[in-house]
């Protein structure tokens, strides 16, 4: 008896953890990365890229 108790709670555990959705990435204030960016004057995530998205480190130019 008590091992079916255990099992069915397991199962149960399993069940759950499998139902629920992943939770998207997000930034310090709580938009998500890539598709949402901070507002200061409205106070909230508004739909967009971030300006500074897609950037990499320039290369130093070298002397010759």
């Amino acid at each position: 008896m008590r091992s079916m108790i255990v099992v069915l709670s397991l199962a149960g555990f399993a069940a759950c953890g499998l139902a629920l959705p992943a939770s998207a990435a997000k930034t310090k204030m709580g938009c998500q990365v890539g598709k949402e960016v901070w507002n200061a004057a409205d106070g909230k995530c508004v739909p967009g890229k971030s300006k500074h998205a897609g950037k990499t480190a320039s290369k130093a130019k070298k002397k010759q």
